[in-house]
């Protein structure tokens, strides 16, 4: 008897996911919301980020989603790779401006400034564990000796 209601539990709650999902509703529905569409390379000063009326200070490496408000106060700067146009761009405060996936919108009148430089959305990488240096310059395994 109990064996009946665990199973039926069981399929019940399957199909009921089942349906769910086919709806859009759960977790994959509220990620189609928050479009990714730009990294922040750098600030400087305060830079305040409005999605969904809830404001946040953006700090370097953080992501930009579609539709957020910026707000960047005098003397500030933001430089941001926007993912659609493959250009960093820069903003210097005072500003108000909205990030879309296709661009920038400035709302106060200023402009935002092109870099020139090519840019590309982050990727995750396929290879787990090791050591990552910058400014080393390498030696070639046939150079290392077993000596101490």
């Amino acid at each position: 008897m109990q064996l009946r209601t665990t199973a039926k539990l069981i399929s019940g709650t399957i199909l009921s996911s089942a349906i769910a999902a086919a709806l859009g509703v759960g977790p994959s529905y509220a990620a189609q919301d928050a479009i990714e569409v730009a990294i922040v390379g750098n600030v400087s000063g305060h830079v305040v980020a409005f999605l969904a009326g809830k404001p946040a200070l953006l700090e370097a490496l953080d992501v930009v989603s579609d539709g957020t408000r910026l707000d960047l106060q005098a003397n500030s700067e933001l430089r941001i790779c926007h993912y659609q146009t493959r250009q960093f761009l820069t903003l210097r405060g005072p500003l108000r401006a909205s990030i879309s996936r296709e661009g920038v919108a400035v709302i106060n009148g200023k402009t935002a400034t092109v870099a020139g430089e090519s840019c590309a959305a982050p990727v995750s990488s396929t290879f787990s564990g090791g050591t990552v240096f910058r400014g080393v310059t390498p030696i070639p395994v046939s150079n290392v000796s077993g000596k101490r």
